[in-house]
């Protein structure tokens, strides 16, 4: 479909996933540069990379960024099978690369947007990719012999989301608990509002449709060989740096990038440092592609 341009933002149309699912995709920067694939995290929204849109990396790279199913401004199945298995994830990616003639992005994961590129890996592979970027995210391929707590992590997540319950004052509290959990410090005011806006986006229903399936990919580390860079907070909650470092051991090809004193959104507290690791990723993934 057509796209439309915002005051200050980038063009946002939207693509049919495989089962007809309408997905929102947000498009700006160079449209002859190298592309960049912004996936958001859980109960988020493309919106929440407004400072990789209005920032160098537009100058330089092709940029892109989708509302996953149930997220944002895109489509809302009803059936639990639309969400509960990694095929439906891995289509949305698929089908906004091919919709939008994408050929080899580096694919960036924001917390669980790190679970849905592996979805996409597990379902399509990574030949097609020049790279991948897990921001906040250990995608499912950390391990329980890293971290013997995760079975016990990924059990209170579902309960937490099988219980959601469909009442609009509680998801009103719940969106002002959630926001600031994602940082070390107070997110600018913009990103924050983001935030809250991007979690009051999910109904209830999808989060208990999504909390029956595994996010287990700890078989995919072999496949994994293309370059893999972690970026993470010392100070998020998801994971320690330690652990972080096992994973980058364990993987084929992949660092770890530490940020002091900064939490889950890496992009949005460090924009800066952010973005110019993602353009030196990018360049050493596809050498000789930059403008």
């Amino acid at each position: 479909t057509a796209s439309t341009v915002f005051a200050g933002g980038p063009a946002v149309g939207f693509v049919a996933a495989p089962d007809g699912v309408p997905l929102c995709v947000a498009e700006g920067g160079n449209p002859q540069g190298p592309p960049l694939v912004f996936i958001h995290g859980y109960s988020q929204t493309y919106a929440v990379f407004t400072r990789q849109f209005e920032s160098d990396l537009a100058r330089d790279f092709r940029l892109l960024a989708l509302d996953m199913r149930g997220h944002g401004c895109s489509g809302k199945p009803w059936t639990e099978a639309a969400y509960g298995s990694a095929g439906p994830w891995a289509g949305d990616i698929a089908a906004v690369l091919a919709a939008r003639a994408v050929t080899r992005p580096l694919l960036v994961g924001w917390s669980a947007g790190g679970f849905w590129i592996a979805d996409y890996v597990r379902e399509h592979g990574a030949g097609d990719l020049a790279g991948i970027v897990l921001v906040g995210s250990h995608g499912g391929l950390m391990s329980a012999r890293i971290n013997p707590a995760l079975p016990e992590m990924s059990k209170a997540m579902r309960a937490a989301n099988q219980g959601y319950p469909p009442d609009i004052a509680e998801a009103l509290a719940r969106g002002e608990q959630f926001v600031p959990l994602m940082s070390a410090r107070p997110l600018p005011d913009d990103v924050g509002r983001i935030m809250y806006a991007g979690t009051l986006m999910l109904p209830a229903y999808a989060r208990r449709a999504m909390a029956t399936r595994t996010m287990d990919n700890a078989d995919l580390v072999p496949r994994l060989r293309l370059p893999v860079l972690l970026i993470m907070g010392d100070q998020d909650r998801s994971a320690t740096p330690d652990q972080m470092r096992a994973l980058a051991a364990e993987l084929p090809d992949a660092r770890l990038s530490l940020y002091p004193d900064t939490g889950h959104s890496t992009f949005a507290e460090q924009p800066e440092r952010f973005n110019r690791e993602i353009s030196e990723f990018a360049a050493r993934v596809r050498p000789g592609k930059q403008p």
